[in-house]
This record gives C-alpha cells, sequence and structure tokens, in this order.
C-alpha cells in the first residue's frame, strides 16, 4: 500500500513538470524581439536624364538660279554683222572666188536668245554685190537630208552639201559671247581644196 501511494505521488509529479513546459506544436507565434532602426543613410543624388531634344527634319533647298546673261540688242547685232561684212569685202580674197557661196546661217554659241535667221539675212544682203550665193530653195532641202549635231551641221556635212548645191565656196560664221562683249566671227573656205582665204572676228558691246 505503501508503494502504491509513492508511485502515485511521481505520476502526479511528472504530470504537473509536464504542463509546466511549453508545447513546440502550440498556434502561439514565438515571441519577437523588436529591432530599432538604425539611422537611415544618404543615398547617391540621382541626375535626372532629359531627354534628347527632337530631331528637326533637314530640307534641301534649292541653290539660287544663275543670274540672266544681260539681254542682247538686235541693233548691236546689226552693228557687228555690218563690220564683218565690210572686213570681207575689204580682203583681196574676195576677188578670188569666181563660184557660188554656200551661205550658213550664223551659228549662235552666246547663251541668249538671238534671230541668227535675221543676222544671216542682213549678212547676205551686205554681200550680194560682192558675191553670189548658192540657191536658197535647193540648199534647204538638201540641208534636211544631211545628218545634224544639236540643231546644226558638222564641217564635213556643211563641205559635203555645199558640193551637192553647187557652192564652191563656203561662208560660216559664230557668234560668241565674252562678259558683255559679243564676238561675231566668220571665215570663207574654199570646198574642193579646203583652203581658208579669210577669216576674221569683230566685237562689240
Amino acid at each position: 500500500m505503501m508503494l502504491y501511494r509513492v508511485a502515485l505521488v511521481l505520476a502526479a509529479g511528472v504530470a504537473l513538470t509536464a504542463c509546466s513546459l511549453p508545447n513546440p506544436y502550440s498556434s502561439r507565434p514565438a515571441p519577437v524581439r523588436p529591432v530599432t532602426p538604425g539611422p537611415v543613410q544618404p543615398g547617391t543624388p540621382v541626375t535626372p536624364v532629359t531627354p534628347p531634344a527632337p530631331q528637326l527634319p533637314v530640307i534641301d533647298l534649292p541653290s539660287a538660279p544663275e543670274a540672266p546673261l544681260p539681254e542682247v540688242r538686235s541693233v548691236d547685232l546689226e552693228r557687228l554683222v555690218d563690220n564683218l561684212a565690210g572686213s570681207l569685202k575689204r580682203n583681196a580674197a574676195i576677188n578670188e572666188v569666181q563660184g557660188p557661196v554656200l551661205l550658213d546661217d550664223i551659228s549662235n554659241q552666246a547663251g541668249s536668245p538671238v534671230d541668227t535667221q535675221g543676222l544671216t539675212e542682213r549678212l547676205r544682203a551686205n554681200l550680194s554685190g560682192s558675191l553670189s550665193f548658192a540657191d536658197g530653195a535647193r540648199v534647204s532641202s538638201l540641208r534636211q537630208q544631211l545628218a545634224y549635231q544639236d540643231g546644226r551641221a558638222d564641217m564635213a556635212a556643211l563641205v559635203r552639201l555645199g558640193k551637192q548645191s553647187g557652192a564652191d565656196y563656203l561662208l560660216s560664221t559664230t557668234l560668241t559671247r565674252n562678259g558683255d562683249s559679243m564676238i561675231l566671227q566668220g571665215q570663207l573656205m574654199e570646198l574642193s581644196s579646203g583652203e581658208v582665204l579669210w577669216s576674221d572676228r569683230v566685237s562689240g558691246r
């Protein structure tokens, strides 16, 4: 009986000890120790990024037009024609011309619009008393059958035209410009030999 009581007392002591221990499987959260925040360290300042400026479209403007060449007065060009005709009439070579002459239209290389047909007719009128010219209608018909470069026959074509039109000589003229000065140059060539009998140039403003 005495042993039974001692065993009972020991069992009761173990039970009480077990009740006083914390239950590891309890849902009660474990105590948390509060943490005192330390001083905040200042961060590196952030430089704001400026967005790039929008690119404007590049527009190629047309270049300024070239200044127009000074206008040439017809009276000045007529004076050049008269002076060139006078030079040929005063030259002894005109006395050697014994056959018809093919008068080619004045070649305009002056860069300005010029009435070359009217000036050519004026040259023909000035020389009509000293030279005989090939038939104009026949020359025009033959001219259309020849090969032209830039609207004008080359020298070989002109020689062929002169021979086919019955001419023995070729009188050709060219109008050019040097600054404000106009230059009219002419030459008289014998078609059979290719010899240049006369050549001269006159100029004026």
